[in-house]
């Protein structure tokens, strides 16, 4: 199911009427498309709020703070560090990252592997109104790439062709632009 995108929204952005159907199946085909390129970009499997489980290894020695493998981090379900199930009161989480920082501040992580395992959830409550757009835009790229597959420019006579700037990036720069305020941009390991 595409969370990312809508026909409705799709054939009004590139001026289809919604009642020419030529074009339907096309536009229909790049849905999951689409949504799946969005879920890719910020490192989710749903755009719902999804349970995640993560075994993180502590990789350096006086090690304070970790991060999810995903964001936006919408609960912790469980935290175990070192084998030793964690209160409220000995972690603090950033939400929105998804770093995990021991209280008190002096407190640090055991190194090894697996040694933080940790069940959250992820994902949004509701899909933000910027990223069903950017959604929007990656799937009306495909739809405009899909007939001259990014031909710029094509003769007959002593056949030549030459390709288009955007061939091969099927995220317009806006959507990329959203995306980025979505993304996680640091490094997911140590820090």
């Amino acid at each position: 199911m595409a969370e990312f995108a809508t026909s409705t929204a799709i054939k009004r952005m590139l001026g289809i009427p919604s009642s020419v159907s030529t074009h339907d199946d096309a536009i229909a085909d790049l849905l999951d498309v689409a949504n799946q390129i969005v879920l890719d970009e910020l490192n989710l499997t749903a755009g719902v709020t999804t349970i995640y489980h993560d075994y993180l290894d502590v990789t350096d020695t006086g090690q304070t703070s970790i991060n999810t493998t995903r964001s936006p981090v919408l609960e912790v379900v469980a935290l175990t560090i070192g084998g030793a199930l964690q209160t409220d009161a000995e972690y603090k989480i950033d939400l929105p990252t998804g770093m995990i920082k021991l209280k008190p501040i002096y407190s640090f992580l055991p190194t090894g592997r697996n040694k933080v395992v940790i069940t959250y959830k992820a994902g949004f409550a509701t899909i933000p109104s910027d990223l069903v757009y950017a959604g929007n835009l990656i799937a009306c790229s495909l739809f405009n790439q899909q007939s001259h597959v990014g031909f710029a420019s094509e003769r007959a006579g002593s056949y030549s062709y030459s390709l288009g700037k955007g061939t091969g990036s099927t995220i317009p720069a806006i959507a990329n632009r959203i995306l980025n305020k979505h993304r996680r941009l640091f490094a997911r390991g140590a820090v």
